[in-house]
């Protein structure tokens, strides 16, 4: 058996694949696993996006044992029979220990007490050792199962039996979910995965990351997750040999930029330009500075390349210098160049993050700001091709101008012209100051490269007349350096004797000339093989070539092949810019966009986009359902391709897709979307609108489904909607109400809610929960504005409800029956009016009243907190003795309903408290850092119950679970006892005012979109 060698060209093929598979319904004896759909989806954009894989064609959900094994061997074989480099699997679902050290992955067809429907852990291994088959060079086993520890010491046992007969077995390394011969919980693997891949450090300089630095990462992210018997932590086979598997996310090459055309065989060289290169120098290393420096210019002015002077020559490496070059620019007077050309701003910021070493959120713009201003400095740094990024407003607003005013940092931006309200220093290229020598500097230029490059026939010509044609061709260039040195090129392969400058040729026909020259017996075949890259967007096409061929292929029927590929490479260097890694990393792309500009408009753009959307899409396996399977998409694809599609007019197509949605980068998808004309309220508005809401509400719980399908229902899309909720898994929302936010909502005992709107209309919905009519509840005329409500039992589900005013009444719902309560001396604000087994409780801001069950005389005294004003109050009956607790914003006061008082307390809550609720067990306490505690009548015992992302909006005992609402729109169940069922929570991605549990025990939430039914 052979692996394969490193180092293929691997244009065309896979060279890293991910193979996901997952089974959540088993034949017999396995419980189903319903989040494993959930799982795959996730890893399958992991893997996309960190390890930059191409998922295989076989990820799928629910294989059988046949369709398991042979997914694997196809996976491992590669295009072909040419095996990829790299290989990594992931599995999700039930492994079967047997009792004699045997341990079995289980699929859709398994039956558990039968070995031989289950897929043997021994033979999965075996398959990477057939004999005299090539194998990846490293492949990775992710096993997301129970007994995953097992299979890890099963594995670690037959490569020691492999190596010792002296096989010849690829870099091997597994990760198993567990380390013990324990269960696996659903997601908890998955979710500590994603981040781990995503944050592990392993140095600046390390270009992947050490597969211990990866697995220690993910065991400290995994023991902070709760566990039956302590916290997961994974099993891990360390690889014998260097890994590739998962790219370095910190890794920071200290790589200089250079121009493309800065090579051996060009003749350019840099020159003149001494002027505006000394004024950057200056603001560089002198002490006024605030406000930044601008570089502008027209296309072709030579910014970029200045830059690049000043860059290399800063850090010893200087570029080819020619007649009236500038002094190379002191040592260290620039720290960094970035080119931020089709960059978001949080990439820019992760950039940043990378090269200073903050380490900061890669989204989160001020907490750089703030790690760079602590920093010592000086910091200088150059951003090229401003105006080119995805969004050069913000740019500039929301980083550029603010690290320009630190008074430690030089900032210098280039474009063509100053960012909107900029007021500091210009250095402008077209300017008359720059362009009095230019003429005579670019004339050096044009001579340069006839005299000097490769193959040039002006290198025996006369000196004069070498002379008298750099100054014509200088004087047609006009400023445009660029534009001189095509006409150079042009030049070069010109008869000295017969030369002449055509003047008449723009730029753009200067280029195209030259592609067409690449291969004079076919004028169009550099044009259309270079056309995607022309087009690509952002860091370039993928570095495999693979999407480079297809759209090649698909744009111009041209049976595109790498060779093909290769060839065009070599002929047009002088242009392209090959892939990079590290800081100024990028994928296949043309050295300066003017050149890219001028080949894509001189084909049909739509009609080219169109062929660009087809490709990317045919690359796509199609879902069961007949659909594209966008979870295998690859990184390039889930960052443009909303891009491509809405040039080629297509983009309005995929938006009932919820895979698409999910799978796109949400900013690029929201840019695009911006682009198209739509009404205020049209579908693409809406769709954008959702789309930027989402992305604020991004969760890794898995129910993103769940939460898209509802949000599609608030913006009225319903096919997305129902397709969203076909897809979900879990939990399926229902909006049942939308006119208004809901403030409260109550599930009636019968069936039906009620509700209090955020204007206070209070509104019910009798009918079963298919039914979706509401009434207006007609109450009586109110002397204040409505503080507070509760669902009570007055002979009959009853509202019980107080005003601004102080005054409050009951309103019984089957037949409107209104009854005040008379006798309060508040006189303020009500906050509660609740109810106990022993009576009802009326509290204000200033005090509370207790009005005993059957009583006819009115409620007692006021009972009066002090000086601190009261939240909110909650009563309950303690051995046959009804208790009143009220909250401040800091602490609990508890008495007697008959006012007598009994202690003090305040919960250790970090935040002011926002809730309480009350049962004959103790009190319960929500704060504004989402934290839920008991505590005890007697004040002996107490605990945190629960925990919240955003501050708690309400609680409620339900029985003995009790129901916390997150204001940022987390819903948990907690039981209160052994036996009072499972803990649950979901998160809808909607500010939430209020939840209830309808008698099936289906949670009903109020929301500020209206009131959702959750049916779980």
């Amino acid at each position: 058996m052979t692996t394969r060698t490193g180092g293929a060209d691997g244009i065309g093929r896979a060279d890293r694949v991910a193979l996901v598979l997952g089974t959540s319904t088993f034949k017999d004896g396995f419980e189903p696993l319903s989040r494993v759909p959930d799982e795959v989806r996730m890893m399958k954009a992991v893997l996309a996006e960190s390890a930059r894989c191409t998922i295989h064609p076989a990820s799928d959900l629910n294989p059988t044992v046949a369709e398991l094994k042979s997914a694997f061997e196809q996976a491992l074989e590669g295009d072909d029979g040419v095996p990829p480099d790299l290989l990594i699997f992931y599995y999700s679902g039930h492994a079967n220990e047997f009792g004699d050290g045997d341990l079995a992955l289980a699929a859709h067809d398994s039956e558990k007490a039968c070995r031989a429907t289950q897929l043997r852990v021994d033979d999965l291994f075996a398959l990477l050792v057939p004999d005299s088959r090539p194998r990846p060079r490293e492949v990775v086993l992710l096993l997301d199962t129970c007994y995953a520890g097992m299979a890890v010491a099963r594995f670690q046992q037959a490569a020691g039996v492999e190596r010792t007969k002296g096989g010849d077995l690829p870099v091997f390394t597994a990760i198993g979910a567990i380390d013990r011969l324990g269960e696996a919980q659903q997601f908890h693997f998955t979710d500590s995965f994603a981040a781990a891949v995503r944050t592990a450090a392993a140095g600046e300089q390390t270009e992947f990351l050490p597969m211990d630095v990866l697995v220690r990462e993910l065991a400290a992210r995994m023991r902070k997750l709760p566990g039956d018997g302590g916290p997961p932590v994974p099993d891990f086979l360390p690889p014998l040999g260097d890994t590739r598997a998962f790219p370095n996310p910190w890794y920071l090459p200290r790589a200089v930029r250079r121009p493309q055309e800065a090579n051996d065989t060009s003749g350019w060289a840099f020159c003149g330009r001494r002027e505006p290169a000394a004024q950057i120098v200056d603001y560089l290393t002198g002490e006024q500075a605030a406000g930044g420096l601008v570089v502008t210019g027209s296309t072709g002015s030579g910014k970029s390349v200045l830059l690049d002077w000043i860059h290399t020559s800063a850090h010893g490496e200087p570029l080819p210098a020619g007649p009236r070059a500038p002094d190379p620019a002191p040592a260290g007077c620039l720290d960094l160049l970035l080119d931020v050309r089709g960059m978001t701003v949080p990439g820019v910021v992760w950039k940043l993050a990378a090269h200073y070493g903050t380490r900061t959120p890669h989204d989160d713009t001020q907490a750089l700001l703030e790690a760079l201003c602590a920093r010592p400095g000086p910091l200088r740094m150059c951003f090229d091709s401003v105006e080119a990024c995805a969004d050069p407003d913000s740019l500039y607003a929301d980083l550029l101008a603010p690290l320009a005013a630190l008074g430690h940092t030089r900032v210098v931006m280039a474009g063509n012209q100053p960012p909107r309200n900029f007021a500091g220093r210009v250095v402008d290229l077209d300017g008359p100051e720059t362009t009095a020598h230019a003429a005579d500097d670019i004339a050096h230029l044009v001579a340069h490269v006839l005299g000097h490059r490769k193959g040039t026939t002006w290198a025996g010509a006369d000196q004069q007349w070498l002379d008298d044609i750099a100054r014509a061709t200088a004087q047609a260039a006009g400023p445009s350096w660029l534009r001189a040195y095509l006409f150079a090129v042009s030049l070069s392969g010109d008869d000295p004797a017969t030369a002449r400058v055509r003047a008449e040729r723009t730029t753009a026909e200067l280029f195209l000339d030259q592609l067409a020259e690449l291969d004079p017996d076919d004028p169009r075949w550099a044009p259309d093989l270079l056309l995607p890259v022309a087009l690509a967007q952002g860091e370039g096409l993928p570095a495999d070539g693979r999407l480079w061929a297809a759209v090649a292929r698909q744009a111009s029927g041209r049976d595109v092949t790498p060779a093909d590929l290769a060839r065009v490479r070599e002929k047009a260097t002088d242009f392209l810019a090959a892939p990079e890694g590290g800081m100024h990393g990028h994928g296949w792309r043309f050295e300066r966009s003017p050149h890219a500009r001028y080949l894509a408009e001189s084909f049909d753009e739509q009609s080219a986009h169109a062929r660009f959307v087809e490709a990317m899409t045919r690359q796509l396996p199609a879902r069961p359902s007949g659909g594209l399977d966008w979870t295998a998409a690859d990184h390039y694809t889930r960052e443009h391709f909303a891009h491509h599609a809405r040039l080629a007019g297509v983009l309005d197509d995929y938006l009932d897709d919820p895979e698409f949605l999910l799978m796109m980068d949400f900013e690029a998808l929201h840019r695009a979307l911006t682009f198209l004309h739509d009404s205020t309220f049209g579908k693409i508005a809406r769709v954008r609108s959702l789309c930027g809401e989402l992305a604020v509400a991004d969760r890794t719980d898995g129910h993103t489904l769940s939460r898209l399908a509802l949000l599609a229902q608030v913006h009225g899309l319903s096919e997305l909607a129902r397709r969203a909720g076909e897809s979900a898994v879990g939990w399926q929302p229902a909006l049942t109400y939308k006119r208004r936010p809901a403030a409260t909502v109550y599930c009636l005992p019968q069936g039906g809610e009620l509700v209090v709107d955020d204007e206070g209309h209070i509104l019910s919905r009798p009918g079963p929960a298919g039914d979706h009519s509401w009434h207006t509840v007609e109450t009586p005329l109110r002397t204040g504005r409505l503080t507070t409500t509760s669902l009570i039992d007055a002979s009959g589900p009853a509202l019980f409800a107080g005003q601004s005013d102080g005054q409050a009444w009951v309103q019984r719902l089957s037949d409107g029956k209104h009854t005040p309560i008379r006798g309060l001396a508040l006189g303020c604000r009500l906050v509660s009016c609740v109810q106990s087994e022993a009576g009802l409780l009326v509290a204000g801001t200033e005090g509370w009243q207790w009005r005993p069950k059957g009583s006819t005389t009115g409620p007692g005294p006021v009972v009066s907190r002090g000086r601190l004003r009261i939240g909110g109050a909650a009563t309950a009956v303690r051995d046959g003795v009804p208790l009143v607790a009220a909250r401040t914003a800091r602490d609990v006061t508890v008495w007697r309903a008959d006012g007598r008082f009994l202690r003090r307390f305040e919960p250790p809550q970090e935040l002011a408290l926002t809730d309480i609720a009350a049962d004959s067990e103790g009190i319960y306490t929500g704060a504004g850092d989402g934290s839920v505690w008991w505590t005890s009548w007697d004040g002996t015992a107490d605990g945190w119950l629960t925990g919240h992302t955003g501050p708690v909006a309400e609680l409620r005992v339900h029985g003995r679970v009790l129901v916390s609402a997150g204001r940022s729109g987390d819903i948990k169940l907690t039981p209160l006892t052994r036996g009072a069922g499972s803990p649950f929570h979901l998160d809808l991605g909607l500010d939430v005012c209020s939840a209830d549990v309808d008698p099936h025990g289906q949670l009903v939430a109020g929301t500020s979109a209206g009131v959702v039914r959750i049916a779980r």
